[in-house]
């Protein structure tokens, strides 16, 4: 109970100073571009499980089976400045895989 009421008395209230959200002032939506769009990956080449060399053991992989199909999307081939989306079709269903 003292974790609700320390919530309510003092966060709340800190946090909408702080955002400004006091006095009913009325703010504008004002969204920034911060990076430029990365394009999705739509022709990614794949390899069977079994002739995987560049995915260890411990590394981390996006898995995904879809009607009978399966596939697993390295985490670390999501991840970079060119990549960020993969655009695939998975047991004739179009999905997009991201991290």
């Amino acid at each position: 109970m003292k974790q609700a009421v320390l919530f309510g008395v003092i966060i709340v209230p800190l946090l909408v100073s702080l955002l400004g959200l006091a006095g009913g002032e009325e703010r504008t939506f004002q969204p920034r571009t911060l990076m430029k769009p990365l394009p999705a990956i739509e022709d990614a080449s794949f390899v069977k499980a079994g002739e995987v060399k560049s995915i260890g053991d411990k590394d981390l992989v996006l898995a995904l089976a879809v009607n009978g199909h399966s596939r697993a999307y390295p985490i670390n081939m999501l991840t970079g400045p060119r990549r960020e989306i993969i655009n695939d079709i998975l047991g004739g269903t179009s999905i997009a895989a991201t991290w």
